[in-house]
């Protein structure tokens, strides 16, 4: 970790050194930094912000059911109303008659 320490004090140092040359370069940045404060408060070394299992494996869950309930919706209304519209009914299987005497 000294070295990261190191790294910020020389960037620290840099910037000061720009500060000074430059006023309205340095204004600027400020400006800046204060219209996106998440983005300069997160130092390159540091890992992101870790987001919360639950709420990812939610909206995995949400974005793969809600495809799933609308085709079986689709499909389901279309087979049973299909049925109904065309009056379409099993076949009715020939009965076969026995007759006592015929060769």
């Amino acid at each position: 970790m000294g070295h990261l320490s190191d790294d910020w004090s020389d960037l620290a140092a840099i910037e000061h050194a720009l500060a000074k040359d430059d006023p309205v370069l340095a204004a600027r940045m400020d400006t800046l930094n204060q219209q996106f404060p998440e983005e300069s408060a997160t130092h390159p070394g540091e890992p992101a912000p870790r987001r919360d299992r639950r709420v990812v494996a939610a909206v995995v869950l949400g974005a793969l059911a809600l495809p799933a309930l609308l085709l079986t919706a689709v499909l389901g209304s279309s087979s049973s109303s299909g049925d109904e519209e065309s009056g379409v009914r099993p076949a009715a299987l020939p009965v076969a008659t026995a007759s006592h005497g015929a060769p």
